[in-house]
Formats: C-alpha cells, structure tokens, sequence
C-alpha cells in the first residue's frame, strides 16, 4: 500500500539506527500479499523518501549485493528453505481445505476452546500419505511445527523482555498454496541472506515477533536485535 506517516517514522529510526552502527540502509519491496497491491504504490514510497532525504544504500533501484531486494522476484528461495524445513522435521505439508479450517475455527468459537487456530490436522501424516497426495497434485501449504510448550522469550531494545507461552502460537503458515511466502517466513528468510543485524518496527509486532525467533530457531539463524518502536512518543509535563 501507499506509504504513510507511521511507515515514514519507522523508516527514520531505521535509518538512523544503521548510520548510528556504521551499517547500510536497506530498501526492501514486501509485495507477496498479493490481494493488498496497490498500483504505484512503489513509486510512492521511493518519492515520499527522496523527500524526506533518506537515501538507501541497497535497494530494488540501485542493486547491491544481495538482491533481488523485491520478495515476488525471490520466489523460488522460498520455496527451497521452506522444504528445507519439512526435510528437518521442523515443518509438515497441509492439505487442509479452507471450508475445513473455516469449520475448525467456527466449532472452536461456539465451544469457547482455550485455543482458537488450526488443530494440527495435518501434522502427523506419515511420509507415505503425503507423496501420495502430493503426486495427486493436491493443494498444500507448508506450516511450520511450533513447540506447544515452554516460553520463547526475546530481549527488544525498548520494551526489554518479552515472553509468550508457546501453547498460544499455532502452527504457522511458510509457503501459501499459490507458492507466495507469508509475511513472516519472508522476512526471516530474506533478513537472515541480506546480512540484516537490526530489525525495526512498530510496537504492534511485539506478540508476534516470538513466531520469527522460532523460524530463526528452526533454520539454525543468529537473532537479529529487535527494537519496536511505541505507537506514539510519551508526553511529560515538567515543573
């Protein structure tokens, strides 16, 4: 979408933190939903940027060494490290069909379940099962296998420590059925081969953020240091 005052502040804290640690500012294109689109929406962002003088060092316009630095063009790397992970056991195919999910969700909601997401259906298929279904050219999206106990925890550089209980994280979805990555498998996957050090971004991702240390966890990654950003700065009266 179009680009706007709260992705502009994150940008300069971004920016800012990168020239603070002698490190490059990245200009990345995160354009795999592709139902929210918007027609020069790209433009924008390079404009409102140039505007506000914050130049990138790396980006889809001016390269650099480890691009493509636009996700729908990076495709085919995602699909290769999201069956890397089925193949070490940290991810599974699901066959799963929306009418099927869409009923998990709606029986879990009239029961009031503790837990509200997907049921891990898909799970436990032997190896056997899958490549039958796979050869049948079934529809499939790869999840990733989240622990269901325990704490992942993280340390931001704002909010300090942070811990969620694994039990209320499900099972993630990496590779979408029309072979796009979802926003976080994505970012992980392109943070960890672009040699990002600092991820920055809105407090509202905090909760969130434990599902990206897992991935990183699974692949075998170094964490990046996260710093979420409040919504809006505190204001004290003085005297």
């Amino acid at each position: 979408g179009f680009m706007h005052i709260g992705n502009l502040r994150t940008a300069l804290f971004e920016y800012l933190i990168a020239k603070a640690e002698g490190g490059d500012f990245v200009l990345r294109i995160e354009d795999t939903d592709r139902e929210r689109m918007v027609e020069g929406a790209v433009d924008k962002i390079y404009k409102t940027m140039a505007l506000a003088g914050l130049k990138h060092d790396e980006g889809p316009d001016i390269g650099g060494d480890y691009g493509p630095y636009v996700q729908s063009e990076r495709l085919p790397f995602y699909k290769k490290y999201a069956e890397e992970l089925v193949q070490k056991g940290q991810a599974y195919y699901c066959f799963c069909t929306p009418e099927r999910l869409e009923k998990v969700h709606a029986d879990q909601m009239a029961k009031h379940a503790d837990f509200i997401g997907y049921d891990r259906h898909c799970r436990d298929l032997s190896p056997e099962e899958v490549e039958e279904r796979l050869a049948k050219g079934e529809p499939y999206v790869i999840r990733q296998k989240m622990p269901d106990q325990g704490v992942t925890s993280y340390e931001d550089q704002v909010f300090g420590l942070i811990e969620i209980e694994n039990k209320t994280l499900e099972d993630q979805v990496l590779l979408k059925s029309d072979g796009y990555p979802t926003y976080n498998f994505a970012n992980v996957v392109d943070d960890h081969d672009m040699r990002i050090s600092h991820v920055v971004r809105g407090s509202e991702y905090l909760s969130s953020t434990p599902k990206y240390i897992l991935l990183y966890e699974a692949f075998g990654y170094d964490v990046p240091t996260f710093v979420h950003l409040p919504l809006r700065s505190e204001e004290r009266r003085v005297g």
